[in-house]
């Protein structure tokens, strides 16, 4: 079964013209040992991924060191200033204000590297919430911001929508150029809709070619709107390859936010939306 997957992912590689890097492999590989069933351990799939426990322990330890940085220099500056010196000799007092100015010195140093640590920090809690393909949010990030969205609406109705986006065809697109080849389409796809949408909207990778939408403080006239505004613009849009045009065409499932609303009811309405749509592709339904 892995011969057959690597024989296929150097025929992927050799469509688009791309060397066996492993950049390019290992996505490939993955992808298309799923599509064979095949289940493959974690340490195998090569996937980049963060460990969130090992984050948060990370944090709570520079959290820590930094809070002892500081109790250690006001230690240190309240010891120097409270210390007596009963010689007035100019080589002692000379001494102390050193010892002061080198303990503050190589705290800083430090204060200054758990500041850069907490930067990276921030950065790996940002990629756990990041497709890395094509860089939208992924599926852990969806489930998080919707919990945190539908908390505020178990007693009320919420001006809140989700759109369901799924690329028409996309196997299609796979089968005929590779897999790298529909790598780059959903890339272009993502940033079209991205262009399209408000700023404070987000768009989340539900899995393969299915994309996921939040509107927040919306009304149905504004959503209807943007929605026809991505038929439109995907419909209109001819991405080439080669010698080839690739035609794109986008089909969008629609709910509104309900009293009461769990993520699986609204997220189930949206699919019900969709599905209606995918019967005849390219077109916006709406079930509120």
């Amino acid at each position: 079964m892995i011969e057959k997957i690597v024989k296929k992912t150097l025929k992927e590689l050799e469509k688009a013209e791309k060397e066996a890097y492993p950049l390019y492999y290992k996505n490939i590989f993955n992808d298309l040992a799923k599509e064979e069933g095949l289940e493959l351990d974690s340490k195998l799939t090569l996937r980049d991924g963060i460990n969130e426990k090992l984050l948060n322990t990370t944090k709570e330890t520079t959290a820590f060191i930094s809070q002892q940085n500081k109790e250690i220099e006001n230690h240190s500056k309240n010891l120097v200033e409270n210390v007596e010196i009963t010689d007035t000799h100019e080589e002692t007092i000379k001494l102390v204000k050193e010892f002061e100015k080198n303990l503050i010195d190589k705290l800083d140093s430090y204060k200054g590297k758990i500041d850069n640590l907490n930067k990276e920090l921030e950065k790996a809690y940002k990629d756990l919430h990041i497709d890395s393909l094509t860089k939208s949010y992924n599926r852990k990030a969806l489930e998080d911001h919707l919990n945190k969205i539908l908390e505020a609406g178990n007693d009320k109705k919420l001006d809140f929508f989700i759109m369901v986006v799924d690329l028409d065809h996309f196997k299609e697109i796979n089968d005929t150029y590779g897999h790298l080849i529909g790598d780059f389409v959903l890339i272009k796809f993502v940033q079209l809709i991205k262009k399209l949408i408000r700023e404070s909207d987000k768009i989340y990778r539900f899995g393969g070619d299915e994309f996921i939408i939040l509107f927040n403080r919306i009304d149905q006239k504004n959503i209807e709107r943007i929605a026809n505004k991505i038929i439109g613009k995907i419909s209109s849009t001819k991405l080439k390859y080669k010698d080839n045009i690739i035609s794109l065409t986008t089909s969008l499932g629609i709910t509104c936010h309900k009293k009461g609303d769990t993520r699986d009811t609204i997220l189930k309405r949206a699919d019900e939306a969709l599905y209606e749509s995918k019967i005849h592709r390219n077109r916006v339904t709406i079930k509120c």
